[in-house]
């Protein structure tokens, strides 16, 4: 008897705490969520980026080795149409491209097919990416990266638009109007 006595006399969470409480984790809950997705976006962007830049670091490579053997490739500019590599690599196979207005020996393109495979594949472990690199001047000017095969490298930015300030339509540096993570290198800043 004495124990209910006292359980009777012990005070417990009226339900008003008990909603204000919940009220305040709600409110907190709501400001943290959108800084912690901001922050993975970040993140995300942050990644593709360096893998924009090790791609452009080793295309200009191996620009540099190729006029070091003496094969140097052809690098005509126009207005209308900037001389371009894409890399498209699906499960680790590179697909490699050259823009009409620049080539390469046969065998040079092998070489380069086989020196993506083995340091982005087996030394970084990029299996799967979009790739075009703008070349100026016997290097990559600009080169912009995604990771999702499903995205034509008409939508991927331009060379122009690596010099304007409000290319990312949905205000977001790295995130594309549909959220595609997309990778650059310089990087393209809204403003």
């Amino acid at each position: 008897m004495i124990k209910l006595i006292n359980l009777k006399r012990k005070k417990a969470f009226t339900l008003v705490e008990l909603v204000i409480v919940l009220a305040v984790i709600g409110v907190l809950a709501g400001i943290l969520l959108p800084v912690m997705i901001g922050a993975v976006r970040s993140a995300n962007v942050a990644s593709a980026n360096t893998s924009a830049n090790d791609v452009r670091k080793f295309i200009n490579t191996w620009i540099t080795q190729m006029d070091a053997k003496g094969h140097t490739v052809n690098k005509s500019r126009n207005a209308e149409n900037e001389p371009s590599i894409t890399v498209i690599a699906d499960k680790g196979i590179y697909a490699i491209t050259f823009s009409e207005n620049f080539w390469a020996y046969d065998e040079d393109e092998d070489e380069m097919k086989r020196l993506l495979n083995e340091h982005l594949v087996i030394n970084l472990g990029y299996h799967e990416l979009v790739a075009i690199g703008y070349i100026d001047r016997g290097a990559v000017a600009a080169l912009c990266y995604c990771v999702n095969l499903s995205e034509s490298t008409d939508d991927l930015p331009q060379y122009a638009d690596f010099w304007r300030t409000d290319y990312w339509t949905s205000g977001t540096n790295g995130i594309a109007a549909d959220g595609t993570v997309i990778g650059t290198s310089p990087q393209i800043l809204n403003g």
